[in-house]
């Protein structure tokens, strides 16, 4: 059947329509495909920015595999989740189960000082702009780690307060000073030296037995004040000793060692005139079993690694050749290794 020149403009038409409305489809098809690629771009982009904190206040961060206690500027305090918060409870069953104000109670009847508020982060990191950041200290007891309480409060004294707040004054500081070497007198001469020098009050006795090494127990002193008593002495070994029952209301026990035949080692890593010469002056002031490995390790400063308890055996060695970056090391035993760059 022909067709008439009405019909033929109509079929154009309705063909040019078609490819219009096609068109057009197609245009906000691509506007929403770009539109919702734009979305998730920015989510993400929103996702990976850090989360700044106040600086002014005290915040419990809940993250996704652990509780982050941050004090103002001063100190960041991480709480692993496993850790229980009581003795049928951990972090993350709290953090799970409670609401915020039930976290805040739980949390504020360990941590030293209160926390105010807490901050959510479920996406993306946080930027925890602080002086110190530590993970919380803990031991296990019963297959349970458990915040150790005793090392908590010696931290917030060391990081957290004011100096002017927790250090007693020196006149109020006793040391109980115990002679393990056998030599007469030497307890009553090392206190005299303390009282002397620092105006600390003091106890001197000879101790049960003999020993080669040198001991300190910490009780309830900072570590500032228990270092000026460390750098008093002559003794070179001096480690940290826990569990010791000593009954006394002293500040810190000190015990005195021989000091002839101690098992420890100074490593000195490094092949330069600097290292030689850290060598030189640490047998000059009578450290024993001195040893250069001639390596080289991936640090910019010189550092001192030392195992918990013999802090205070690196802290003098550090003081002595002037190394400041002291770097904890459980693996050590007996042993502190030295970088001089």
């Amino acid at each position: 059947m022909a067709r008439g020149k009405d019909g033929k403009n109509n079929m154009v038409k309705t063909t040019n329509g078609a490819r219009r409305e096609s068109k057009l489809f197609q245009i906000i098809i691509t506007i929403a495909f770009i539109a919702v690629l734009v979305f998730i771009l920015i989510r993400k982009l929103n996702g990976t920015k850090p989360v700044t904190l106040d600086k002014t206040k005290k915040q419990l961060v809940i993250g996704k595999s652990n509780l982050i206690a941050v004090y103002e500027d001063k100190l960041a305090l991480t709480i692993p989740f496993e850790i229980n918060a009581n003795k049928d409870e951990t972090f993350g069953d709290i953090t799970k189960n409670k609401n915020d104000e039930e976290i805040l109670e739980s949390i504020n009847k360990i941590l030293p000082e209160k926390i105010s508020e807490i901050k959510r982060i479920k996406n993306g990191e946080i930027k925890l702009d602080v002086k110190n950041k530590k993970i919380v200290p803990e031991t296990s007891v019963d297959n349970q780690r458990i915040i150790l309480t005793s090392s908590l409060n010696h931290l917030f004294d060391e990081l957290y307060y004011e100096k002017a707040v927790i250090v007693k004054n020196n006149e109020n500081i006793i040391v109980d000073i115990l002679n393990a070497n056998g030599k007469v007198g030497y307890a009553k001469k090392t206190g005299e030296k303390i009282a002397t020098n620092l105006s600390m009050k003091y106890n001197a006795a000879n101790n049960d037995t003999l020993s080669d090494e040198s001991y300190v127990v910490l009780r309830d002193i900072s570590k500032e004040k228990a270092q000026e008593i460390i750098m008093e002495l002559g003794e070179k070994y001096i480690k940290i000793k826990d569990d010791v029952t000593i009954p006394t209301l002293a500040n810190i026990v000190v015990i005195l060692g021989k000091e002839e035949k101690v098992n420890f080692e100074i490593n000195i890593i490094g092949k330069n005139d600097q290292s030689k010469k850290a060598i030189d002056d640490l047998k000059k002031q009578g450290y024993k079993n001195v040893k250069n490995s001639q390596e080289d390790k991936d640090a910019e400063e010189n550092i001192i690694e030392y195992s918990p308890e013999d802090y205070y055996i690196a802290y003098k060695i550090g003081q002595m050749l002037d190394v400041k970056n002291m770097v904890e090391k459980e693996e050590l035993k007996n042993k502190v290794n030295i970088v001089i760059k």
